[in-house]
C-alpha cells in the first residue's frame, strides 16, 4: 500500500535492519522513527496521555495482571554502580529499580551508627584506661624492685645462693700480707696465666673465683657481648625508665653474685687473719663488673684496698650512679680512698667509647674513688699475656 508506513521505535540490541532494496523500490510507503521522550515533550497533551498510560500500567502491575522482569537495588546496602551498569546495558531488558530508604529508616540507621560509634569510643577509652593502669602497675613494681636492689631488703640479700667456687689458689697462703683475688669470665683459659704472678707479688696469696660456674651466673653467662645494642653502646646507656625484664633479672644476678663473692672472701680473710683493706681485686669483663658493683654498692663489709679492672662490663652506669648517690646518704663516711685502675683494649668492640666515657663520669662522682684509665694497644676483649704484663706492673702500685 502506497500510504502505509513503518514506525521504528527503540533501538533494541542496536543491530542494523535488513530490508531488501527491491522491496523498498516497489513500495510507496514511509519509514518513520519514533522517540517517546521527544513525543512526550512535543505537546502538553502527550504528557497527559503518557501519565495516564503509566497509571494504567502501574495498576496492572499492582494487580499482577502485567508482569515485568525487574531487579531491585536498595540504596545504602547494594552496589549502586552495578545497577547503573546493568541499566546501561542494551542487551539486558531487565528493569532496574532503585529502592530508597524511607526517612524513618534513615533516622534509624543514623541513630544506630551513632550508638555503635559511641560504643566503640567507650570501648577504646576503657581499653586505654586498662592499658595505662597495667603500665602504671608494672612501673610501680619495677620501681620498687630497683629501689630494693643492693639493699638488705632485696631478694638477693634475703635468699643468698652460697659462695663462689674457688678455681685456683697460689702464692703465700700460710702467712700472706695481702690477698689478690681474680674474678674473670673463663677460669679454664685465665687461671694458667695467673701461675706466674706469685713471683711478682711477694708474700701475697692469690685466689681465682668463678662466677660463671655459680648457679646464679647462668643467665649472665649467656648474655652476648657481641649483640648490636652492646657494640653500639645503647644497652649500656639504658636507665631505669627504659629497663626491660631481662635487665632487671641481670641486675638481680649481679647482686647475687656480688654477695656470693663477699661470702667467699669472708671465710678466706678469717682464715688468713687479714682485713678487707688487704684485698686487691683483679677483674676481667663481666667478672670485673660484678666486683665493681659489689664494691660501690657497699656489699663488702669494709672498703677493699684497690681494684685492677680489665675491660670491665658494668651494667647500666646511669643506674649505678643513681644507687651510689642513694647509698651515700645513709652510709658512714669513707676514710680510705679506693684506687681503681681501668685497662681498656683499644680494639674491644664490646666496650664502645660512649660507654667508657659514661662509666668514667660515674666513677668521678663516687666519693673517695680514684680511677686511673689506661689503654692496651691492639687488644680486644680478652685476658691474655699482654694483660698479665700490665697487671704485674700495676700490682706494685696497689701494694705499696
Amino acid at each position: 500500500d502506497k500510504d502505509a508506513q513503518i514506525v521504528i521505535y527503540g533501538h533494541g540490541a542496536a543491530r542494523p535492519i535488513e530490508i531488501s532494496p527491491s522491496l523498498l523500490a516497489a513500495w510507496g510507503g514511509k519509514i518513520n522513527g519514533f522517540n517517546i521522550a521527544r513525543w512526550v515533550h512535543s505537546l502538553s497533551a502527550n504528557q497527559k496521555k503518557m501519565m495516564a498510560v503509566m497509571e494504567n500500567v502501574t495498576k496492572l502491575v499492582r494487580t499482577n495482571k502485567f508482569l515485568m522482569d525487574t531487579v531491585l537495588y536498595k540504596v545504602g546496602e547494594d552496589a549502586i554502580t552495578d545497577s547503573f551498569s546493568r541499566a546501561a546495558d542494551p542487551a539486558d531488558s531487565t528493569q532496574v529499580v532503585l529502592i530508597f530508604p524511607t526517612l524513618q529508616e534513615e533516622l534509624h540507621t543514623s541513630t544506630e551508627e551513632q550508638r555503635k560509634e559511641k560504643e566503640r569510643q567507650i570501648q577504646a577509652q576503657e581499653e586505654e584506661a586498662k592499658r595505662r593502669k597495667e603500665e602504671e602497675e608494672r612501673d610501680k613494681l619495677k620501681t620498687e624492685w630497683l629501689n630494693l636492689l643492693f639493699t638488705e631488703q632485696s631478694v638477693a640479700a634475703m635468699s643468698p645462693e652460697g659462695p663462689l667456687p674457688v678455681t685456683y689458689e697460689g702464692g703465700d697462703l700460710q702467712t700472706p700480707t695481702n690477698l689478690l683475688v681474680f674474678v674473670g669470665d673463663n677460669p679454664k683459659a685465665e687461671n694458667p696465666m695467673l701461675k706466674d704472678l706469685p713471683a711478682s707479688i711477694g708474700n701475697s696469696g692469690v685466689l681465682s673465683v668463678s662466677w660463671s660456674q655459680h648457679p646464679a651466673g647462668e643467665a649472665y653467662l649467656e648474655f652476648n657481648l657481641k649483640a648490636p645494642e652492646v657494640v653500639d653502646g645503647s644497652w649500656y646507656l639504658r636507665d631505669r625508665a627504659g629497663f626491660e625484664n631481662q635487665d632487671l633479672d641481670l641486675l638481680h644476678d649481679v647482686e647475687l653474685l656480688g654477695r656470693s663473692l663477699v661470702e667467699t672472701l669472708e671465710s678466706r680473710l678469717a682464715e688468713y687473719a687479714l682485713d678487707w683493706k688487704n684485698v686487691v681485686i683483679v677483674g676481667f669483663g663481666k667478672g670485673a663488673g660484678i666486683a665493681l658493683y659489689a664494691s660501690l654498692m657497699k656489699l663488702f663489709p669494709k672498703q677493699i684496698g684497690s681494684m685492677i679492672l680489665f675491660s670491665p662490663i658494668v651494667l647500666f652506669p646511669s643506674y649505678l650512679s643513681e644507687k651510689v648517690q642513694s647509698i651515700a646518704k645513709t652510709a658512714p663516711p669513707v676514710t680510705q680512698a679506693l684506687k681503681i685502675f681501668a685497662v681498656w683494649g683499644n680494639r674491644n668492640r664490646s666496650t664502645p667509647g660512649t660507654y667508657r666515657q659514661l662509666l668514667a663520669q660515674t666513677l668521678r662522682k663516687v666519693p673517695q674513688v680514684h680511677c686511673t684509665p689506661d689503654t692496651l694497644p691492639e687488644a680486644d676483649h680478652s685476658f691474655d699475656m699482654k694483660s698479665v704484663a700490665i697487671l704485674q706492673q700495676l700490682i706494685t702500685l696497689c701494694m705499696r
